[in-house]
């Protein structure tokens, strides 16, 4: 999903209905007049926040629009909004992701109420923006606006999302990483707003995925293009996903198509070889550095030697 890079809704308030919401989610049992109140408040509020204006997000199947600074509600492209009964949907599993904001903790007729992930004005998904650009402009936005951006994140961002990587493999689950755009930041922190599903292999969530999605795609549809320019920012992102997976011991790849992307990030970063040699060395390093602290250390100092770069570099785009 397409997340808009600014944030034209926070308002530093909360909407009668997340007012009511909240209520209605704090008891354990449903009253009845305070369903039809909060159903009665939905259905007017809805037609004055479908607007371009009003928008958060906009996928292949459905778009969010806000409510207020703490919900937001997402109904098909192809569908008009339809008021009925409310269900709450209860998940505890995915309570315990640190970078998952998609699930849907409610639904109204055939719209479903979600968390509003995105607190700060500071937000920008991974990958290109779902708009025309020329050659050199995707060029160019992929690496002053998209890898410097996404280069400045503390390594700990990387390392939640290494975490609820390796917990959704425990769940035989997995995140959607064909679209970069599922993947934003806001301010200091990466947040992941689409859905969820079951897995299809073993442990599928790997570090040849978070290849794919920060360094390997455009967008949906498109891998991204080798670029001089872009290399050293490449590096460093490459470094920080390979720390944020040892931390967490991500398997490096599941299938033909995960050693394919592991293959394409060596060269995309102009590596002169393909995955294999640093691989080899993180399992040596996995066997001989028991204390994980002294072992990412080591593959820190291994991957700055590895990352060498000694090209001058040319700060304008043709």
């Amino acid at each position: 999903m397409q997340i808009n890079s600014y944030s034209p809704h926070f308002c530093g308030c909360k909407s009668e209905f997340g007012k009511r919401l909240d209520k209605y989610l704090s008891e354990s049992i449903g009253d009845k007049t305070q369903e039809k109140e909060l159903i009665d408040i939905f259905s007017k509020m809805v037609p004055k926040k479908l607007s371009p204006k009003n928008e958060i997000g906009r996928g292949c199947h459905g778009t969010v629009y806000a409510i207020d600074d703490d919900y937001v509600f997402k109904i098909t492209n192809s569908s008009a909004p339809k008021f009925g009964k409310i269900s709450i949907i209860t998940d505890t599993a995915l309570k315990n992701l640190k970078t998952y904001y998609g699930n849907v903790i409610a639904r109204i007729g055939n719209m479903e109420i979600m968390k509003n992930a995105f607190k700060s004005k500071d937000v920008l998904p991974a990958g290109l923006p779902m708009r025309r650009m020329s050659r050199g402009e995707k060029l160019e936005y992929y690496n002053e606006v998209y890898l410097k951006r996404f280069c400045a994140l503390p390594q700990s961002a990387y390392n939640k999302l290494a975490e609820d990587f390796k917990t959704l493999n425990s769940m035989n689950q997995r995140f959607d990483t064909i679209n970069p755009n599922n993947f934003s930041v806001d301010g200091n922190e990466i947040k992941i707003v689409d859905e969820i599903y079951p897995a299809e292999d073993k442990n599928p969530n790997t570090l040849a995925k978070l290849f794919k999605v920060f360094v390997n795609s455009y967008d949906a549809n498109t891998a991204a293009e080798f670029d001089y320019l872009a290399i050293p920012r490449r590096k460093q992102l490459i470094k920080k996903l390979i720390l944020a997976s040892e931390k967490s011991e991500l398997p490096y790849y599941c299938t033909f198509n995960d050693r394919g992307e592991l293959n394409l990030a060596m060269h995309l970063c102009d590596y002169p070889e393909g995955f294999s040699d640093i691989q080899r060395t993180l399992m040596d390093y996995r066997k001989k550095y028991p204390d994980m602290n002294i072992r990412l250390q080591k593959i820190s100092e291994f991957l700055d030697q590895y990352n060498k770069f000694n090209v001058d570099t040319i700060s304008f785009y043709c």
